[in-house]
């Protein structure tokens, strides 16, 4: 059964996994409501505590909860929308896989399983369509600057036309 407000939830992270990035549309439908705090750990149903996950995240994360000694080992887990994720990982984009900054990236890594072939190959579509988006545009852009050349020229050649039927040329005769 879906959470009470799993549709809130779906829209404040853009139908896309808080943790892995997954959206609905390569995971192949919606995705699961998680306790970032879980609730056996004292998390509750506020909106800070909910995150839009893909099953695979929310299977690997589990009842995650960090203890104290967890937490001075860099081992928690970073919330997807009050941590600044590009301080621990950062992808590296001619392999497609999360490379850790600290210590509570690579946890994060590990736990989440970040650089399952899957999600790495998911990067990898993603920014090969990117490109091919860029591609298009700069082609797109430089069609109408051709079409607007071939328009300026068709009009220079008529307006030299018309000037030939006004004056023709010495030596030529008009009939």
């Amino acid at each position: 059964m879906a959470h009470p407000k799993h549709a809130d939830v779906r829209a404040r992270y853009d139908c896309c996994c808080g943790y892995c990035g997954v959206c609905e549309d390569d995971a192949g439908g919606e995705l699961t409501v998680d306790h970032f705090i879980p609730v056996a750990a004292g998390g509750g149903d506020d909106d800070e505590n909910l995150v839009y996950a893909c099953f695979r995240c929310n299977l690997f994360k589990a009842d995650f909860c960090p203890s104290d000694a967890d937490r001075q080992n860099g081992h928690m887990l970073l919330h997807p929308l009050r941590d600044d994720l590009s301080m621990h990982l950062q992808l590296e984009e001619e392999t497609g896989r999360l490379v850790a900054l600290t210590d509570t990236g690579s946890f994060q890594i590990r736990l989440l399983r970040l650089n399952r072939q899957s999600l790495v190959a998911m990067r990898l579509r993603k920014q090969f369509r990117s490109l091919l988006a860029a591609r298009q545009t700069l082609l797109e852009s430089e069609v109408r600057e051709l079409r607007a050349i071939v328009g300026a020229q068709g009009r220079y050649i008529e307006h030299l036309e018309s000037l030939v039927e006004r004056d023709p040329p010495l030596g030529t005769t008009s009939d």
